[in-house]
């Protein structure tokens, strides 16, 4: 059995349609049938667990973090500036040593 449906849609949207379909060389009329039947597949799955990159991935997408991890050694260039970087917001008095302080005598 098969049914036909009448959809609506602004210039806007059916050129974009069009560019698809002539990038995969399909009819438009398959290809809002392989996007809707992707979409209906996908709503049906059980969702799973995001995987740590991801996540990670996704967050950068978001703008949540700056770069995302290559696992590649630093160069000697970042190896130094981030030490320079340490050193800078380093010294003084820990956090600990100041609770301990506080406190006074015993």
């Amino acid at each position: 059995m098969a049914h036909q449906v009448s959809l609506m849609l602004t210039d806007e949207e059916y050129a974009e349609l069009q560019t698809e379909a002539e990038k995969s060389g399909k009819p438009v009329e398959a290809v809002v049938h392989d996007m809707l039947a992707q979409r209906l597949r996908a709503a049906s799955e059980p969702a799973r667990a995001m995987t740590s990159r991801e996540f990670t991935e996704r967050q950068y997408r978001e703008g949540k973090v700056l770069n995302l991890p290559t696992r590649e050694p630093l160069t000697a260039h970042e190896a130094g500036e981030r030490e320079r970087r340490a050193r800078l917001l380093m010294g003084g008095t820990s956090a600990s040593e100041m609770l301990i302080e506080d406190r006074g005598p015993r």
